[in-house]
């Protein structure tokens, strides 16, 4: 009887098809996998199954050269990935470096350091410029003669406008937000002890 013919290999040929089927033994040396694997796969649709706990040699093969197939495309994207990632932190690093080399030659300033050494420039000058009422006011009131009071206020004026001058923007050179927030630290500290 046809169904009892027995090929080298297990295999044997069923009646539904003249295609020769084998044991997942045979399919799994076949394909260097383990017998679990090809269970896994079948169980994924990957290698079709003839009948229980049988397989039939060509579509198993092809089954299982698709899937490497499908995988190895997969992989390339994820290779491609990760040379596109590696290269993009290594342009970041660079950039990094350059910029730190451009703050410390002083041909760049960090946005937030300059924002808070203007800040800084523009309270001094507010509070200075505030001052001179209360410096002047009792000179001032002294005197009735017009060009003395001007001449007092100019004073004061130029004093101000004189200690505001040495202002050092050369400060702002080479500060980066590390050194700013160490600044901005090292300024509220007294503020703490006061307290």
């Amino acid at each position: 009887m046809l169904s009892d013919l027995k090929i080298a290999g297990g295999g044997e040929i069923n009646n539904m098809s003249d295609a020769p089927t084998y044991p997942v033994g045979t399919i799994a040396k076949l394909l260097l996998l383990t017998e679990r694997r090809v269970q896994q796969l079948t169980k994924e649709g990957v290698i079709p199954k003839a009948e229980r706990g049988r397989y039939e040699l060509a579509p198993a093969v092809q089954g299982y050269i698709r899937y490497l197939n499908e995988r190895s495309r997969g992989s390339d994207e994820d290779v491609a990935n990760y040379e596109r990632e590696r290269a993009r932190k290594t342009r970041a690093q660079a950039d990094e470096a350059e910029e730190r080399v451009r703050l410390m030659r002083g041909q760049s300033h960090d946005a937030e350091a300059v924002a808070f050494y203007m800040g800084k420039s523009i309270a001094a000058t507010r509070a200075r410029l505030l001052s001179i009422p209360n410096a002047t006011a009792a000179a001032v009131s002294e005197s009735s003669d017009p060009e003395e009071c001007r001449r007092i206020l100019s004073n004061a004026c130029r004093e101000a406008a004189q200690e505001l001058s040495e202002y050092d923007p050369v400060a702002v050179v080479g500060k980066t937000r590390h050194d700013l927030s160490q600044q901005i630290k090292t300024e509220k500290e007294p503020d703490a002890a006061e307290e």
